[in-house]
């Protein structure tokens, strides 16, 4: 024999079981523990997704929440900017009003009398009627004058003419009485002849008085001045006669 089994190999045996078993066992609790870290593992990354969801869901929350102070706070910025702006839009109309409330009359009072605000009939009135009255006016007063500038010199020219026949009828009433010429006949021969010379003119110079009147419109005054120079005829051959008598 070479050896003795159960002094040699039993105990080698046995190491070898043990070593085994405890490799064995070594093993299945690595096993075990791997598992288990594993299991640890899905745990803590469910955990920890949990937690980044949760995480992110806070951090979208914080934002949204930033995002709503953030236009809370601009609306409240617009609010008081717009307030400001109508307080100052208030003012500032309050002032314009004040400022322009002595001013506008006064522009429009100058722009009306500039004549930039006119009235139209009015307008119409001074630049077209009043010209063309005005016209119409003194062509009217021109003829008037004329007229009576005519006629003046047409009565100097007759009471002139009359004053010559009238010293004419005087001489030769003198002459008469000087030469003791019957006064029943050739007296009044010779006042009939310068009677009838006198009242010739007179009646030409009527036509022209009539055509005077006609042109100027101012029959009136004519017929006045022409009865008056009548008056004056009618009553200086009376008064001749009455001298022509008391020389006698």
């Amino acid at each position: 024999m070479l050896f003795d089994f159960d002094i040699e190999v039993k105990p080698i045996v046995e190491t070898l079981v043990g070593k085994t078993i405890e490799q064995a066992l070594i093993e299945v609790a690595e096993e075990e523990e791997l598992a288990e870290i594993r299991e640890q593992q899905r745990e803590y990354e469910e955990i920890r997704n949990a937690e980044l969801i949760e995480l992110q869901r806070l951090e979208e929350q914080e934002r949204r929440l930033r995002a709503e102070k953030d236009r809370r706070m601009k609306q409240a910025q617009e609010a008081v900017r717009s307030e400001q702006d109508v307080a100052q839009k208030i003012a500032a109309r309050a002032f314009a009003k004040a400022y322009l409330q002595d001013l506008v009359p006064s522009v429009f009072n100058n722009l009306r009398e500039n004549g930039y605000f006119y009235d139209p009939v009015e307008h119409e009135i001074e630049t077209s009627f009043m010209p063309w009255l005005m016209d119409r006016t003194m062509t009217q007063v021109n003829q008037l004058v004329l007229g009576r500038t005519i006629l003046d010199s047409i009565i100097r020219d007759v009471v002139n003419q009359r004053i010559d026949n009238y010293e004419k009828l005087a001489e030769a009433l003198i002459q008469v009485v000087e030469g003791g010429v019957d006064m029943g006949t050739s007296t009044g021969d010779v006042l009939h002849d310068l009677e009838q010379n006198i009242e010739q003119p007179e009646s030409g110079t009527g036509e022209l008085i009539v055509t005077m009147e006609n042109n100027t419109n101012d029959g009136v005054e004519t017929n006045a001045l022409l009865n008056e120079a009548v008056d004056e005829r009618e009553e200086d051959p009376t008064n001749a006669d009455e001298d022509a008598g008391g020389e006698q």
